[in-house]
């Protein structure tokens, strides 16, 4: 097996996120609907916000079930929509990681990886998150395995 098969995945959890103004968010994913900012616009993206992973996950769906349907209402009140067919913008499934060769074949992950959907006043962004056991670069001073949380950009469209 090619070491980046091991990065393959065939599960995950969903996490969704808004901020810019968005309100009424609302996601369709393989007969699951999730809504957020509902009662409060999304506030400001900020530096700390980069590679952040929502705290309340859903899920545990098989990859890629449905395509992602969504809706939101932009700092400016304009209602969108747009869906995105993982499949097709993705017909593999796998996590991008720089140095494949370090990665545990026997338990790549930590977990499972999640699809994080962010919606950014008129973008809609998402991410693969993933927290990868990885072998040490020095075994003979830390024998055990570590692990590295992995955030990647796959998507992003503005309206």
């Amino acid at each position: 097996m090619a070491k980046d098969d091991v990065l393959k995945f065939s599960t995950h959890d969903i996490g969704l996120a808004c901020y810019g103004g968005v309100t009424n968010a609302w996601l369709q994913y393989a007969g699951m609907v999730s809504e957020l900012c509902d009662t409060e616009a999304g506030r400001d993206k900020l530096p700390t916000d980069i590679n952040r992973v929502p705290g309340s996950l859903a899920g545990f769906y098989q990859a890629f079930e449905s395509p992602l349907e969504m809706k939101w209402r932009s700092r400016d009140g304009t209602e969108l929509r747009h869906t995105v067919d993982l499949k097709k913008e993705i017909p593999v499934p796998r996590i991008k990681y720089d140095h494949p060769e370090r990665v545990f074949d026997k338990e790549p992950f930590q977990g499972v990886p999640t699809v994080v959907v962010e919606y950014d006043d008129r973008t809609v962004n998402v991410y693969f998150a993933a927290t990868l056991q990885v072998r040490p670069l020095d075994p003979a001073t830390r024998p055990s395995v570590e692990h590295v949380d992995v955030f990647t950009l796959v998507y992003s469209r503005t309206l």
